[in-house]
């Protein structure tokens, strides 16, 4: 970079109150090659005690020029559609339903096999 040349800043995605869903949109971003970084504020405990923004995780966008996509990915994430296939099954051995997203059976452990697997 030159001198003269502006460094770009990290924008603003998101605040989170649950560290859960926040670590979870930002896999998932990463995953899709969205470059940000989550300053986690150590002031969780005290919600309550202080207004619920101040002890909120922060998700930063690295490059600002990806904004549009950053957003329209965490509404992705956020309807349900993280590109899952396939359609239900139910397990051959006990005959528990499962969602398509599963591999194996959560009740007997029974991997999905044949034209259940995905």
């Amino acid at each position: 970079m030159h001198d003269d040349e502006e460094i770009p800043r990290p924008v603003l995605l998101e605040r989170f109150i649950n560290s859960v869903q926040a670590f979870s949109v930002v896999h998932f971003l990463s995953a899709e090659g969205v470059p940000v970084t989550l300053k986690e504020r150590p002031l969780k405990l005290a919600l309550g005690e202080i207004p619920f923004l101040e002890a909120a995780s922060e998700l930063y966008l690295d490059d600002p020029s990806r904004l549009e996509e950053a957003r329209s990915l965490i509404q992705r994430y956020r309807s349900g559609y993280l590109g899952v296939r396939g359609t239900a099954w139910t397990c051959p051995t006990c005959g528990e339903q499962h969602e398509p997203q599963f591999g194996a059976c959560w009740r007997c452990g029974t991997q999905r096999t044949g034209e259940s697997a995905p």
